[in-house]
């Protein structure tokens, strides 16, 4: 009896035992099978950003990608490669100490430690794996065989491609790591080249020529995109270029009092208000909720309707703003007031459109205007969601709309004259009271109190 019932009870251990490997055998096998991943770093670093993923899920064929490390250096790009191997079983990947097969590594063309060759119906790239949006840029140009062509323009007090904080160094930067090739253009050369992506009119300072405007216009009209980053100042042919598009740019300057970063006089217009459902600040499951900092911002609205011409607003300042109609007296930090014709209220800063008669191969020509260019610069790139409203706009001027999206955000890599801490004037005070009056107030009476027991003690 006593050896009959320790049988039991051993069978009943083993076959517990056995149980819980098998639950355990088929947890890892369902596992493996959904890859289902959960990030929950703040800044979901362990995740791919939007913009990569809708470029692999374009991946329809086998797509290698060859990486080369410097030693100790494996782990950040081999977890990357396996992200994207997850998000699409088409892509192959190999990880190679370079100072181990250097052969290997000139026979692809990868020369420096963090390179890789990417290899797709034939083609090749040869571009860094980190950060991200270098090898997403990469992947992009041996999907679409070539490159995209940006152009900025040139002639008028423009901002440059980099050397000052007010120049567009680290968004050219972004744009080369998307596949973008950018160039200058002076349009009183002659139209526009026909292989252009799209081109840039970034600040100018001094107002086009006529002969100029035509060579948009016409460039346009072929189903060509332009994007213009106006300042506030008088820019009468400009204007005029767009009134013929039913776009009103108001020579003005926005300000916003009540909703302000702190460390500046209040002349940043603070944009939270966007337009749903468009490709630009709200792309498929990637909508920009963060805002966006206008330091000097001017209106820019739809007019009047024109035929051949679909324009909407898309962005617009918080109702606590005011339209300065004179930029100057903004500048000198003036009060704004209606009795000197300023519009207090919601004011759009930001309009799309589309022209023309849908050209072969290329469509409509795209327009996107925006009331500032300093939001873009060197300075502010990296304040809220400014990245992902200018890569967004170039993205969809170029017809490139799996660029169009929510990117890694990145650390800070230079001094800027603001902090991005966005309040409201009501917070504002209450900040300074509570560090002025209230923290002092609470250590002196601490003190007082202390003082007083001590007294009671003798």
């Amino acid at each position: 009896m006593w050896t009959s019932r320790s049988t039991r009870s051993w069978a009943q251990l083993w076959l517990q035992a056995g149980l819980l490997v098998t639950a355990l055998v088929l947890l890892q096998v369902v596992a493996e099978r959904t890859n289902r991943r959960f990030d929950l770093t703040p800044t979901r670093g362990l995740s791919l950003s939007p913009v990569t993923e809708k470029v692999v899920k374009e991946i329809d064929e086998p797509l290698s990608v060859t990486a080369f490390f410097r030693r100790g250096q494996r782990e950040p790009i081999a977890a990357l490669l396996k992200r994207l191997q997850t998000a699409n079983p088409h892509v192959r990947f190999g990880l190679f100490d370079l100072d181990r097969y250097p052969d290997r590594a000139r026979s692809l063309g990868v020369t420096q430690y963090g390179q890789a060759a990417v290899e797709y119906r034939g083609r090749r790239a040869v571009v860094g794996v980190l950060p991200e949006e270098e090898l997403a840029g990469g992947i992009l140009r041996v999907l679409r065989g070539k490159g995209r062509r940006l152009l900025f323009t040139t002639g008028h007090g423009e901002r440059t491609p980099g050397g000052a904080p007010d120049g567009f160094g680290r968004l050219t930067s972004d744009l080369q790591a998307e596949s973008y090739e950018p160039d200058g253009l002076a349009l009183l050369d002659g139209p526009v080249p026909t292989d252009a992506d799209l081109v840039i009119v970034a600040g100018p300072k001094h107002d086009f020529l006529p002969p100029e405007l035509d060579a948009l216009a016409d460039y346009a009209k072929e189903g060509g995109g332009i994007l213009l980053l106006l300042e506030p100042g008088p820019l009468p042919n400009l204007s005029r270029f767009l009134a013929s598009m039913g776009i009103r740019l108001g020579d003005d300057f926005v300000v916003d009092k009540e909703r302000k970063l702190v460390g500046t006089d209040g002349l940043a217009a603070i944009v939270e208000l966007f337009k749903r459902g468009n490709p630009i600040t709200d792309p498929a499951a990637s909508q920009i909720e963060s805002g966006v900092v206008l330091p000097s911002a001017r209106t820019v609205d739809v007019a009047d309707a024109v035929p051949g011409v679909h324009a909407e607003s898309i962005a617009r300042t918080a109702d606590t703003a005011w339209a300065m109609a004179d930029p100057a007296r903004a500048r000198r930090g003036e009060e704004p007031s209606a009795a000197a014709h300023d519009v207090a209220g919601s004011a759009s800063v930001m309009v799309m459109a589309e022209v023309g008669q849908a050209q072969e191969g290329r469509g409509r020509g795209r327009v996107v205007v925006v009331g500032d260019a300093d939001f873009a610069s060197d300075a502010y790139l990296d304040l809220l969601g400014n990245r992902d409203l200018a890569m967004n706009a170039i993205a969809w001027v170029a017809r490139e709309d799996a660029l169009a999206g929510l990117r890694p955000k990145k650390i800070p890599e230079i001094l800027r004259p603001l902090s991005p801490l966005v309040l409201t004037q009501p917070q504002a005070r209450g900040l300074l009271v509570g560090f002025t009056v209230v923290e002092p107030a609470l250590v002196l009476a601490t003190g007082l109190l202390v003082i007083g027991l001590r007294r009671r003690r003798g």
